[in-house]
């Protein structure tokens, strides 16, 4: 049997070890860290995008860019369907707000994130200055 010697010839850019995706909106190929995974989940309504923050969501799932531009081009190429492998899934960019966050998409809405359910705790305390002279 021949053993094949590594090749030499491909740059190493700092990625060695760290899995590579494609971006179902831009098509690029990117490091993992850069890109948000979503997954297929069936609803009431029929199947629905979820966001896997975790990265461990089990099933079978989809990188994207948290651009608006990949999101949008992911919506107008229809590429949602094909990549997680839902035929029944229709995905509507009003409901990729609630999915991504408003910051993302452009729009105007609050980011769901934000948590006004808090009671008012009274002022906010802050710590003095414990740098030393």
């Amino acid at each position: 049997m021949v053993q094949r010697k590594p090749s030499t010839s491909s740059p190493d850019d700092g990625r060695r070890g760290r899995p590579i995706r494609m971006c179902i909106g831009c098509r690029s190929r990117t490091d993992i860290t850069a890109l948000v995974r979503v997954v297929a989940r069936e609803g009431a309504d029929g199947p629905t995008i979820v966001v896997d923050l975790a990265k461990t969501m089990p099933g079978r799932g989809a990188w994207l860019h948290p651009r608006e531009d990949c999101v949008s081009a992911a919506v107008r190429r229809r590429a949602f369907a094909p990549a997680l492998r839902a035929s029944r899934l229709v995905v509507n960019p009003d409901d990729l707000v609630e999915v991504f966050g408003a910051e993302v998409i452009g729009a105007g809405a609050p980011s769901p994130t934000t948590d006004d359910s808090r009671p008012d705790t009274g002022p906010e305390q802050v710590a003095e200055d414990m740098s030393t002279p």
